[in-house]
C-alpha cells in the first residue's frame, strides 16, 4: 500500500503523521481542525506552510535574510550561501563551506543550518533587533521553535547555537519553496555552490 502523509494544521498537536490513527487523535472531537492527506511528504509540508506565516512587520532595526545550503558528494563538503537584504537592497553576502565528518553525514542540511546561523550573528554583530530568516528546509524553523526534536549531531548543535543567539534577536522565520525562481532564494543557493568549489 501507498504511503501517506496526514498533515494536521489545526489540532491539538499539529504536525505530520503517517498514521491515520494517530492524526485522528489530533482532530476527533477539536473544533475547526484542519487536516488533510497527501502521498508525498513535501506536499505535506507545502500545505502546512500555506498561510501559516503572517508577512512581518519590517522596522528600521530589521533585516531579512535568505539562507540556502549544498553538498559535493564526491568531496564530501557541505556549504551555505546566505543574502541579506534591507529595503530591498542586497547588504550583504555569506558562504562557506566545510567537510567536517560529524556535519557532512547530514549533507546539504549541515549548510542549512549553518546558513541560518551565520545570518543571524551577522545581524546581531550590526545591531539588528530581529531578523526575518527565508528558508526552503523546514528543519531550520522546526529545530529552533521546538516542533522537532533534535537527533543528529548538527541539529543538536543547531538548536544550542540557536538557544545561546536567540535572546539576542528576535528571529522570525518564513518557508519559501526551493528552486521556485524566489530571487533571492536562488542567489542562496548559488553562493552556497559557489562555496564548494
Amino acid at each position: 500500500m501507498a504511503k501517506k502523509y496526514y498533515a494536521v494544521k489545526k489540532g491539538r498537536n499539529p504536525g505530520l503523521y503517517t498514521q491515520w490513527s494517530e492524526a485522528q487523535k489530533e482532530i476527533s472531537g477539536f473544533s475547526n481542525a484542519q487536516f488533510k492527506s497527501f502521498t508525498t511528504k513535501s506536499e505535506a509540508e507545502d500545505y502546512m506552510n500555506e498561510d501559516s506565516h503572517a508577512t512581518f512587520e519590517e522596522t528600521d532595526q530589521t533585516v531579512i535574510a535568505y539562507v540556502d545550503g549544498s553538498f559535493d558528494k564526491h568531496t564530501k563538503r557541505y556549504s551555505y550561501g546566505a543574502v541579506l537584504i534591507k529595503n530591498n537592497s542586497v547588504i550583504e553576502e555569506l558562504s562557506n563551506a566545510d567537510n567536517d565528518p560529524q556535519y557532512a553525514e547530514s549533507f546539504q542540511i549541515a549548510g542549512e543550518c549553518f546558513g541560518a546561523l551565520n545570518a543571524i550573528k551577522w545581524a546581531i554583530q550590526h545591531k539588528y533587533e530581529s531578523i526575518i530568516i527565508h528558508y526552503d528546509y523546514l528543519g531550520i524553523e522546526m529545530w529552533a521553535t521546538g516542533k522537532w526534536r533534535a537527533n543528529k549531531k548538527v541539529s543538536k548543535d543547531y538548536v544550542a547555537f540557536f538557544k545561546k543567539f536567540a535572546p539576542l534577536i528576535d528571529v522570525k522565520f518564513v518557508k519559501v519553496k526551493a528552486h521556485t525562481g524566489v530571487m533571492y532564494n536562488e542567489r542562496a543557493d548559488q553562493l552556497a555552490k559557489e562555496a564548494l568549489k
